[in-house]
């Protein structure tokens, strides 16, 4: 199995209650786990279905142990549902 190269940039997409889960927050978490992002990657793409909306951030990770904090931070977000 080949070694992942870092710095690496990937899709992060949180799904939450839409009432509850706010770009917002995710963006904060983002920022304070990872640092200032590529520019453009400040943006987002927003799907709504029903109650419940997903939110897809590109970040770069700056190495393979950056990714599960800033997952398991996201996770205690209000009205988070999952993350792919």
């Amino acid at each position: 199995m080949a070694e992942s190269e870092y710095p690496q940039r990937v899709p992060i997409k949180v799904i939450g209650r839409m009432e509850e889960l706010k770009a917002e927050m995710v963006a904060e978490l983002i920022e304070v786990h990872l640092g200032p992002q590529l520019n453009g990657d400040e943006q987002h793409q927003v799907n709504c279905k029903g109650a419940y909306i997903s939110y897809t951030f590109w970040v770069t990770l700056p190495h393979a142990e950056a990714e599960r904090p800033l997952r398991e931070a996201i996770a205690k977000l209000p009205g988070h549902v999952m993350q792919l």
